[in-house]
């Protein structure tokens, strides 16, 4: 089944409030806020070695969609 996922930018409410009465009655759309405050990757300190094998963030079109457009619009393979 494949579902459908919109996050809305946490400074459009207005719109998460409409897409959220627009897509009430469709089973397989979901609206969501994004919940995220920002990088979570600080430059507190240098490190010597990188641990991981490659860049888990996959779907990076995400947040230049939520500061061009106010929202983003994923499907999702469940």
């Amino acid at each position: 089944m494949i579902a459908h996922l919109f996050i809305v930018s946490r400074l459009e409410p207005q719109l998460f409030e409409y897409l959220s009465r627009e897509f009430a009655s469709e089973d397989d759309v979901n609206v969501i806020l994004d919940r995220r405050l920002g990088e979570r990757r600080g430059s507190a300190g240098t490190r010597d070695v990188e641990r991981r094998r490659g860049d888990r963030r996959t779907l990076g079109h995400i947040p230049r969609q939520l500061r061009s457009l106010g929202y983003a619009f994923v499907r999702v393979d469940a």
